[in-house]
This record gives structure tokens, C-alpha cells and sequence, in this order.
């Protein structure tokens, strides 16, 4: 099966993502360790560690699905300014936010259900490219 070559456009996309996520780090970083320090100290204080390791598997796959949102942003982002047609081009944005975000809920819903994960822990890292941005944007007094 031979592989779509990608086109200039997407690899010029792909590269601002990389980027971009590269310019992260620090803020994923520094709100990472404020939700992890609140949650060792409640683990150490009640004794509750089931609820500790429940906190750091939601923290932890909602930074993979943090990150993997914002790189499907990227991507589909490149595609949609690629389109012809404006209103094809408003659907398939539509759609594939609505697709990012369902499928996440979903499974994030299951895995609360099952006593796996914490809703707070898995949700907060969603928030963490918009932290990143405003922060940006007050320090550059772009506000």
C-alpha cells in the first residue's frame, strides 16, 4: 500500500505543531507540578493513596490527551485552511472538534466510572495550551 506523500503545506504544518508543543514544555511543567503537589499532600494527610494513584493516572493520560488534541488540532487545522469550499471547510472543523472531544469524554467517562482515574486530574490538562497561550500573550503585553 503506498503512502499519500505529504504536501509543503502539512510539512510546514507539522513542523509549527512540533514547535509549538516544544514551546510548552515549561508551562506543562510548572501546572503539572501544581496539581501534583496538592494531591501528595492529601495522600499524605488522609493515608488515601488509592485516591493519590487514581489522581496520577488522570494526570497522566490527560497530558497524552492534551497533547495528541492539540497535535489533531495541528494537523487538521493545515487541512482545513487546504479546502476550497468555506462551508465543507466549517463542517470539517465542526466535526472534527466534536469527534476530538467526544471520543476523549468518552473514554475519560468510562475510565471514572471504573474507579480508574479522577475526573479533575484527567480534564485540568485539557486547559494547559490555553494557560500556556494567555500567559504568553500578558507577558508579551499582547493583552
Amino acid at each position: 500500500m503506498k503512502q499519500k506523500k505529504k504536501s509543503k503545506f502539512a510539512i510546514e504544518a507539522d513542523a509549527i505543531v512540533i514547535a509549538e508543543l516544544k514551546n510548552m514544555r515549561l508551562t506543562f511543567l510548572l501546572c503539572n507540578v501544581i496539581i501534583f503537589l496538592p494531591c501528595l499532600i492529601l495522600a499524605i494527610g488522609w493515608g488515601d493513596w488509592l485516591l493519590f494513584w487514581r489522581n496520577m493516572a488522570g494526570l497522566f493520560l490527560g497530558n497524552v490527551a492534551a497533547i495528541l488534541n492539540f497535535w489533531h488540532l495541528g494537523v487538521k487545522a493545515g487541512k482545513i485552511l487546504q479546502r476550497k469550499n468555506i462551508r465543507h471547510a466549517q463542517t470539517y472543523g465542526a466535526f472534527s472538534f466534536y469527534a476530538r472531544y467526544f471520543g476523549a469524554f468518552a473514554v475519560f467517562g468510562v475510565l471514572a466510572m471504573l474507579g480508574i482515574i479522577s475526573v479533575y486530574t484527567v480534564v485540568l490538562p485539557l486547559l494547559f495550551p490555553k494557560i500556556h497561550y494567555t500567559i504568553k500573550a500578558i507577558l508579551n503585553k499582547e493583552v
